[in-house]
């Protein structure tokens, strides 16, 4: 019987053959994994779906208006906010009270009148 030489004559032929085969596989792996990263990045985003990233849900046009006011400087921002919580439907927050200080002006030096 007449025996053919292998490739590499000492039997690496088959160690050839088991790695094109995992390259092949690790190949097909690689293109399916691009093309589902690529379908995922151009996927739209739909209308009505706030919840996906990257989405703003349009703003009404009057609070584009209030935020126009506002950098304009027509309203302060304690007014901006009440008045964006109203259309928003939110809670306006209510306004806190803090007291003002009252400057106490020493008398001048040499008045020994008292003042009143």
């Amino acid at each position: 019987m007449h025996r053919f030489p292998m490739p590499g004559g000492n039997g690496l032929g088959i160690l050839f053959g088991i790695a094109g085969f995992v390259g092949t596989l690790v190949f097909i792996g690689l293109v399916i994994a691009l093309v589902v990263y690529l379908a995922r990045r151009n996927k739209t985003v739909q209308p009505g779906h706030p919840g996906q990233p990257g989405h703003r849900a349009p703003m009404p046009p009057a609070v584009q208006i209030l935020d126009e006011r506002l950098a304009s400087g027509d309203i302060e921002i304690e007014d901006y906010l009440n008045r964006k919580a109203a259309l928003l439907g939110d809670v306006p927050k209510p306004a806190e009270w803090t007291p003002t200080p009252t400057p106490e002006s020493p008398a001048p030096a040499g008045d020994d009148k008292p003042q009143g």
